[in-house]
């Protein structure tokens, strides 16, 4: 089994909603804030953009693997059901977790980000290396 789909099996038994959003497998608490389809200006990829408010993301020290295990778990839960609704499906699906929201493309020096990518295949999050 690959590690995108190792992860995603575990994120999405980890993953549980409450009246406030998702609490990730990490236990950090995120909001969905929006999904943007992005066409990718030197390419003709579309790449899905799920940006998430995760406000104590600044304050949290995890593992890589269990932030891995968080961007499944985001992949899985508000990614693939955005792609499968798009009216052209994703090449990629991009996690965007920030603990204040920020313009999308502009610097925000002093906001703590985590992005992660996967791609959008069979239904699926495939996890590729940016």
């Amino acid at each position: 089994m690959t590690r995108a789909l190792a992860l995603s099996a575990l994120a999405l038994l980890a993953a549980c909603r409450d009246d406030e959003g998702l609490v990730l497998p990490s236990g950090l608490q995120v909001e969905l804030i929006e999904t943007l389809t992005e066409p990718q200006p030197f390419s003709e990829e579309v790449w899905l953009v799920v940006r998430v408010l995760a406000p104590d993301l600044a304050a949290q020290e995890i593992s890589i693997e269990a932030r891995a295990a968080d961007t499944d778990a985001l992949c899985a839960e508000w990614g693939l059901p955005a792609a499968e609704n798009a009216p052209q499906p994703p090449d990629q699906i991009v996690i965007q977790m920030m603990n204040e929201v920020v313009e999308r493309g502009r610097p925000a020096p002093g906001v703590t980000q985590a992005f992660a990518g996967y791609r959008y295949e069979n239904g699926s999050c495939i996890w590729e290396d940016f």
